[in-house]
């Protein structure tokens, strides 16, 4: 498990700055310590806002509320490496995974005075879609137990990677993209989050940021550490 970091690529750049995000991998490996088979989570957050807007409750009232606006995706892929060498301090791969990523945009709005944001007052999926992807990559582990004495050989070991991912085409959308995003060729309309009065219909009507279409194609570095259960 580790820190990723992603940074888009092709037309994908122009509407998403980065992300940063959370990897979790299992693998099995070969007797002989060269192949390893598993799977790939990746969940990484590339655009966030926070305002204060008008907001109904149930029993009429109007007041402020805080709310938040989230970008993600998700990757789930099934994920293969090669060691190039094996038995060794340091221990260079490659690899490869094909799997999905989803999209989508997350909508919370929480009370004010709730300093610890518990318990939304709402919540709301804005939009979502996904496509097939593939990476490729490779990195190196790097065995803990040569700075470390008192740590068994080969069991706990540091991972830097690197991976291209190219998937097809997808819809997203961005609350707090580059200051150039508004004119994008990709863009395809715009996101905004209704605050409704049963009684009154629309009380306000936010605007939430872009949505885009384009491949997705994408970098990501990676910061992990790797537990080796059986050996």
């Amino acid at each position: 498990m580790g820190y990723t970091f992603a940074n888009p690529m092709g037309k994908m750049k122009f509407n998403i700055n980065q992300g940063h995000g959370v990897v979790l991998d299992f693998y099995l490996v070969s007797p002989d310590g060269r192949y390893s088979l598993g799977t790939d989570f990746n969940y990484t957050i590339y655009g966030y806002d926070q305002s204060m807007q008008d907001y109904v409750f149930p029993d009429g009232t109007l007041a402020q509320a805080d709310v938040h606006v989230s970008n993600s995706f998700l990757n789930w892929t099934a994920a293969a490496r090669y060691n190039l060498m094996v038995n060794r301090v340091i221990t260079p791969y490659v690899g490869a995974k094909v799997g999905y990523a989803w999209y989508r945009t997350d909508l919370n709005i929480y009370d004010p005075d709730d300093l610890d944001n518990c318990a939304p007052l709402d919540r709301d999926i804005l939009m979502k879609d996904g496509t097939m992807i593939v990476s490729l990559g490779g990195g190196i582990q790097y065995d803990l137990a040569h700075v470390f004495k008192k740590l068994e050989a080969n069991v706990f070991l540091l991972n830097l990677s690197a991976y291209y991912t190219q998937g097809g085409q997808v819809s997203y959308m961005n609350a707090d993209g580059p200051e150039h995003h508004t004119t994008s060729t990709d863009r395809t309309g715009e996101v905004t989050a209704d605050f409704i009065n049963t009684q009154t219909q629309i009380v306000h009507q936010h605007h939430v940021g872009n949505l885009y279409s384009s491949y997705a194609r994408m970098m990501d570095f990676r910061l992990a550490f790797t537990f080796r259960a059986f050996r």
